[in-house]
Order: C-alpha cells, then sequence, then structure tokens
C-alpha cells in the first residue's frame, strides 16, 4: 500500500469479507488485480485482469480469504 495503489473499488462477499480491488502500483492493468481485505491485512493477486466476473451477482468468481490467507476465488484457489 505504500506505493498508492489505484483502488477499483470493492465489495463484500458471502463471508462478509469487505474486498478491495487495486491496480498494481508499478505495472498497472498490465498484471492482475490485486484483491486486499484490510481488515484479515490479506492481499494476493487474483487470476482476473478486470473485476467484471469477480463482482457479478451470480458470485461464480467471488474473490474471499480462507483462515489461512489463501485466495480463493470461486472454489478454486487463486
Amino acid at each position: 500500500m505504500e506505493y498508492n495503489p489505484t483502488s477499483y473499488g470493492k465489495m463484500m462477499n458471502d463471508k462478509g469479507q469487505v474486498i478491495e480491488f487495486y491496480e498494481h502500483p508499478i505495472y498497472g492493468d498490465e498484471m492482475q488485480v490485486i484483491c486486499v481485505c484490510h481488515e484479515l491485512e490479506l492481499a494476493d493477486f487474483s487470476t482476473f485482469f478486470e473485476t467484471d466476473d469477480m463482482e457479478a451477482e451470480h458470485g461464480e468468481y467471488q474473490p474471499s480469504f480462507d483462515e489461512n490467507g489463501k485466495l480463493y476465488i470461486g472454489r478454486f484457489e487463486a
């Protein structure tokens, strides 16, 4: 966060975690979107270059962090 990355927005997942989406502070949109949960102090790269599918109402690609700090996109580990 020290590089002041650009936020694309945020969402609350089904686990009640607020996930904020960030652009990579150096490589911009050439890198995957970064998912951050400030409350859990966790961050990781998603497997997506845009947030559309992660924020979609169907929730199939909803990002969440598990109890070990691993990021999941839907049912799959990112």
